[in-house]
């Protein structure tokens, strides 16, 4: 409810925000030359609130002047902070900070204006040459109709100039403004924005639009990491990251984002599966939930598949791809700029996805000790790695598919009690040194797992009963050493 009401507030906020300008340029200089531009004005024609505002000034150096006239006119100008200026660029970002307005307090809303311009690519770099243009100029250079529509402030009239904004929003169809080779040679990353808005909506995208992706896929590779994976989320993170996927393997997207997913195409699996494996984990994928760590591990949850498929007695198996695939995330997600804890996170998840493969159909088989050390050893990870489990659960053959089992263990779970952090156990390695005598060494070490293991089994050890497993299990140690 809190959640709903604060998504309301910036709603209400950024409406009267555009409210507030419009009304200070209508009697000025700027009138008839500032437009909210993409995004906004695309979500207002669908009826979705927006939380970003965007302005086109059609003014040379319009999207700097602008901003360091409306933050004097408001009173807010600070220089060099408020507005920001990228110079470089021709663009500026202000925000409304110590505004009020009809009640509203506006200072959580922030705005970025740039002239309407035109730029001109040369062969082999992403950095146009930038020049003032007309509004008709600056959409065409948009990556997509249906975000090249803007809005007067002046007049608040929607001005659709390329002519097929509106209708391609009517009608639900993904396409550039120009002729796809055009837009896609500017700007290969336009490429995957296209894909994530085509499964965004669930829109269509037609055949010539699929053709010039394919056509053009190669220049991917031209495109920072940094700025692939922000699409690649961007696309998992929609209602669809499967058909998302998809797209991008039958573009040849994928061999510049993960080509490892490649050898799953067509690749046989065993009796447990009633697809590919590639087919798999498009249904595990499509499964699990809006979880970006969740949907990075079921996209490579077997991507380890390929190196470790055998043939043993006529039967397909693929002992340890677990921890290959995870292996293999790792260096994927590292080669696409993630940050170490979602590398991390990902490749535990990965790792540990068959773990209660033979725990039964509800997990009733599992005992309460494997249950309490499952906690221990996942610990903050523990719920991700139990979605992903579901996902692939839920994802084999009818014969072997397990949907109870997860929720079967998270009863047990809630029964159990918390042991996902540090376990409380009653003796620690300065009472082991202190009963064997022991200097700190691999023996000891042996030990705090014995005693460790026994808490798992029994969590109400008192200190001296673990104390006695101590001396006993040290006692039998040095009997077989």
């Amino acid at each position: 409810m809190i959640k709903l009401k604060n998504i309301l507030n910036e709603s209400i906020q950024h409406e009267l925000a555009i409210e507030l300008i419009s009304s200070l340029i209508k009697d000025s200089e700027w009138k008839g030359k500032v437009f909210a531009a993409g995004g906004y004005v695309r979500d207002k024609m669908m009826g979705i609130d927006s939380k970003d505002i965007d302005l086109t000034i059609h003014a040379p150096n319009g999207g700097l002047r602008f901003a360091e006239w409306i933050t004097k006119k408001l009173n807010i100008y600070k220089k060099d902070t408020n507005p920001v200026m990228f110079e470089k660029f021709g663009t500026s970002k202000f925000n409304l900070r110590g505004i009020k307005y009809k009640g509203e307090d506006l200072s959580d809303v922030d705005i970025e204006c740039v002239m309407s311009r035109k730029e001109k690519y040369t062969d082999g770099s992403r950095k146009p040459e930038v020049d003032y243009g007309t509004p008709q100029q600056d959409v065409e250079r948009r990556d997509l109709t249906i975000n090249s529509l803007l809005k007067d402030l002046t007049t608040g009239e929607i001005l659709d100039l390329t002519g097929k904004g509106i209708s391609d929003i009517k009608n639900g169809i993904i396409r550039t403004p120009l002729e796809p080779d055009i837009i896609f040679k500017e700007d290969p990353l336009r490429m995957l924005r296209c894909v994530r808005f085509t499964v965004k909506y669930n829109w269509k995208l037609p055949f010539y639009m699929i053709k010039a992706l394919k056509n053009n896929a190669h220049l991917l590779k031209t495109i920072s990491s940094e700025r692939i994976q922000d699409e690649l989320n961007k696309i998992l993170m929609t209602d669809n990251p499967d058909k998302g996927v998809r797209i991008l393997q039958l573009t040849g997207l994928y061999k510049h984002v993960i080509p490892e997913i490649e050898p799953l195409i067509g690749l046989k699996q065993n009796k447990y599966h009633k697809h590919d494996a590639f087919k798999h984990t498009m249904q595990v994928l499509k499964s699990t939930p809006k979880n970006l760590i969740v949907r990075l591990s079921g996209l490579m949850h077997d991507i380890g598949k390929a190196k470790t498929k055998e043939v043993i007695n006529n039967e397909i198996t693929f002992y340890g791809h677990e921890k290959v695939s995870a292996d293999m995330a790792r260096e994927i997600l590292k080669r696409l700029s993630y940050p170490n804890d979602i590398i991390d996170a990902v490749a535990i998840g990965i790792e540990n996805h068959m773990r209660l493969k033979q725990s039964g159909a509800q997990g009733e088989i599992i005992t309460d000790k494997a249950i309490r050390r499952l906690q221990n050893d996942l610990g903050q990870h523990l719920q991700n790695v139990l979605a992903l489990i579901n996902a692939d659960n839920i994802s084999h053959a009818d014969k072997y598919i397990l949907p109870n089992q997860v929720s079967g263990i998270q009863d047990r779970l809630n029964k159990i009690g918390d042991f996902t952090k540090k376990l409380n156990i009653p003796i620690d390695g300065d009472d082991v040194l202190r009963l064997t005598g022991e200097k700190p060494g691999k023996i000891i070490g042996q030990l705090l797992d014995i005693i460790k293991d026994k808490f798992l089994e029994n969590p109400n050890i008192t200190k001296q009963e673990a104390e006695d497993i101590v001396k006993t299990s040290y006692a039998e140690l040095n009997k077989t050493a």
